[in-house]
């Protein structure tokens, strides 16, 4: 059987532009990292203890899944607004 390994972040952000993550807050842009990058597939306490060392701020688990809920709604509102433009330039 072949093993199919998945990138979490890849499959996610894949279709974001970088300016897109750019324009999350510096907390966002953070817990999306952790959310979706190698720390994707962590526990919830390794996750806040690497927020914690990134941002030098404390991380609860409440703060971190309001952050990364918060973050993916902008993206998803960016990346539609984003579309909506490039189809109606096809117009």
């Amino acid at each position: 059987m072949v093993d199919l390994k998945i990138d979490l972040r890849r499959e996610l952000l894949g279709r974001v532009k970088r300016e897109f993550i750019e324009a999350l807050d510096r907390d966002e842009q953070a817990a999306v990292e952790a959310a979706t990058g190698e720390m994707g597939n962590k526990p919830d306490a390794v996750k806040l203890g690497w927020l914690r060392m990134r941002t030098k701020e404390s991380w609860t688990k409440q703060r971190y899944t309001v952050t990364v809920g918060r973050a993916f709604e902008k993206l998803r509102k960016m990346v539609e607004a984003h579309a909506a433009a490039g189809r109606a330039d096809k117009d």
